[in-house]
């Protein structure tokens, strides 16, 4: 048994609220299974308007080459695996598994694990424009026998929005919540099961407590 955690690396948020998060719950995870111990952790986190930028030029393999060569220098400095800290940057989690050889944790994966674990073979998917449009999340849920169903458009246009001009800046409005609740529960009437925050700023607007249905 481990009395001490192991050293993660961690790529991005990548807004910094999403990054503070993820060391939040990564110590606290830590210090109830070891008590009196905190997070061993490396990070690069990034300039999120840079990210941004390029996410909308479409240029996925400038950031896969980026985010390998930066898990590289992780590791080079002691990290025994790698997490991608951002739900839309697993559209490059291929890249950064074959630049290294220590695992790299696969939220996908993991969240596909919780839905299972629950019962559940259908949840709704509320993140990105990215994640929600492109293949890399719902096919990978797929590979678990996880179906997830997105908003219709305009809505899901107007989460992406929502992301990106107010949450990634940390501003929460009443406007923002209601947009996140609505279009939350017109996607559960589509048969969902769960609802997946697929965005780690989706819980600056929409929580557990929001919903009557399992939420990840």
């Amino acid at each position: 048994m481990r009395t001490s955690p192991r050293k993660i690396g961690l790529l991005g948020g990548i807004t910094w609220h999403s990054t503070l998060e993820y060391e939040r719950l990564i110590h606290e995870g830590v210090a109830e299974a070891l008590p009196g111990q905190t997070a061993d952790l490396l990070i690069r986190h990034y300039n999120f308007g840079d990210i941004a930028e390029t996410q909308a030029a479409g240029d996925w393999d400038a950031l896969g080459a980026l985010f390998a060569a930066d898990a590289q220098w992780l590791v080079a400095g002691g990290a025994e695996a790698i997490l991608i800290c951002a739900n839309t940057m697993h559209i490059v989690a291929p890249a950064v598994e074959d630049a290294v050889d220590v695992p790299v944790i696969h939220m996908i994966d993991e969240t596909a694990k919780a839905i299972t674990a629950a019962g559940l073979d259908t949840v709704a998917l509320l993140g990105t424009g990215f994640t929600m449009r492109m293949p890399f999340y719902r096919d990978r849920m797929a590979r678990h026998g996880v179906t997830t169903v997105v908003p219709d458009e305009p809505d899901l246009q107007a989460i992406h929005d929502l992301v990106y001009t107010e949450l990634a800046r940390g501003l929460v409005t009443p406007a923002g919540r209601e947009l996140a609740r609505r279009v939350t529960s017109e996607t559960l009437a589509r048969g969902a099961q769960g609802v997946i925050a697929g965005c780690t700023e989706i819980p600056m607007v929409l929580t557990a407590e929001d919903v009557d249905v399992p939420y990840f």
